[in-house]
């Protein structure tokens, strides 16, 4: 009668094997704290379970993220020669379970004599062995024998599903550590742009802004810093630096209380969006709040605030639909928004007065009557056909 063997992860093993086994299991133990990586700690587990079970062949295979399919890591042969791909017959019955099994004679065995892959590799005894977290399978272990049947026991099975359990540990480790890398990495690139707020959203929602673009109701503003140009001819670089690192600062500040994301830092000047990526029905009100708190910001700022540099700003703000979304090559993908209302920021920044905020009339439509703006008159932008009206607020 064929022995078929169906065991969970960590069955006990015979007595007079505890002490070849435990040896094995200390090494992989060893092997799962000092591998410096996961192909080196597969390399050297097989290696491990060759020296303690009388295989064949020797495969580790793990499951790739994007196909989902079982591709080999580490591969071993008594002979020297590359052991060719693994039977889906046998990945097929361990998935099942998803346990370790053996098999004493594959040809026979009543489980894969509908298997073609099974006959063809023409598998004697085989032993396969899953690497498992909480029901995942990550990976397989699999050894074989074409010469004998019968050329492993239920031993051999117990310490290939306990040294397949240490890998499978290490592992889901490594994973683990390498996704809170990668988060780590696009919080950080996040956090320069966007405020806490958003970039907790964002990662919770994995609306991450470098996907897709989309077209969205914003409200964008332009700030530009007058008498930076001349101040920057007389001062030393170190001083140019330490100026523009606080006001980018006192910008950004502003912007992200008012949950706008800064979308690009133009030397002497800012560009936020309220409104994306992450939509606000009232994007055009917190625009305004934040241009307010910029130019407050900026007359208290020791650095930029000091008389002497005749330094002031001029804001921009105007509101409308745009498309937000990531642009560029592929090797150098950025968050922007395009779109009409983008350009008419930009003019109004321009024609406004020092030290005020210069708002489209579809930004101010959508602020409340009770904020104080001073009526522009209809004003003809460069590069426009069509004339705006515009209104300035004085903080």
């Amino acid at each position: 009668m064929i022995e078929e063997q169906r065991i969970p992860i960590g069955e006990d093993v015979r007595p007079d094997d505890a002490g070849r086994h435990f040896s094995v299991l200390y090494q992989v133990g060893k092997q799962v704290l000092s591998a410096r990586s996961l192909d080196e700690l597969n390399e050297l587990a097989l290696t491990l379970v060759f020296d303690a079970i009388n295989a064949e062949r020797g495969v580790l295979l793990l499951r790739d993220e994007q196909s989902g399919e079982f591709v080999p890591h580490a591969r071993r042969s008594r002979d020297g020669t590359l052991p060719g791909p693994v039977s889906r017959g046998i990945i097929d019955e361990v998935l099942a379970g998803p346990l370790g099994i053996l098999t004493a004679d594959a040809l026979h065995d009543p489980r894969f004599q509908a298997r073609d892959s099974v006959r063809m590799s023409n598998v004697r005894s085989a032993l396969c062995a899953p690497l498992c977290i909480d029901g995942d399978v990550l990976g397989l272990i699999y050894l074989d024998s074409r010469i004998d049947a019968y050329a492993f026991t239920r031993n051999d099975l117990g310490l290939l599903n306990a040294i397949a359990n240490m890998i499978a540990i290490r592992s889901n480790q490594e994973a683990l550590r390498s996704a809170l890398t990668e988060e780590r990495i696009v919080r950080s690139n996040l956090e320069r742009y966007h405020p806490a707020d958003v970039v907790d959203a964002i990662l919770e929602s994995r609306h991450l802004p470098q996907i897709g673009l989309e077209d969205r109701e914003v409200t964008v503003m332009f700030t530009d810093l007058s008498g930076f140009t001349a101040m920057a001819e007389a001062a030393t670089p170190p001083k140019v630096a330490e100026l523009l690192n606080e006001y980018y600062a006192v910008a950004t500040r502003a912007i992200f209380a008012h949950g706008g994301t800064v979308n690009e830092y133009l030397g002497d000047g800012v560009l936020a969006v309220f409104g994306a990526p992450l939509p606000h029905s009232k994007h055009a009100e917190k625009a305004v709040a934040a241009a307010i708190d910029l130019l407050h910001g900026v007359m208290r700022s020791p650095t930029i605030g000091e008389k002497a540099l005749d330094l002031h700003v001029r804001i921009g703000i105007n509101s409308g639909r745009v498309v937000a979304g990531s642009v560029g090559p592929s090797q150098q993908l950025k968050y922007a928004v395009i779109g009409d209302p983008v350009n008419v920021a930009a003019r109004l920044e321009r024609i406004g007065e020092l030290d005020t905020i210069t708002v489209g009339e579809d930004t101010f439509a959508l602020l409340p009557k009770s904020l104080q703006c001073e009526d522009l008159g209809v004003q003809q932008l460069r590069g426009r056909k069509h004339p705006v009206r515009a209104y300035c607020i004085r903080p």
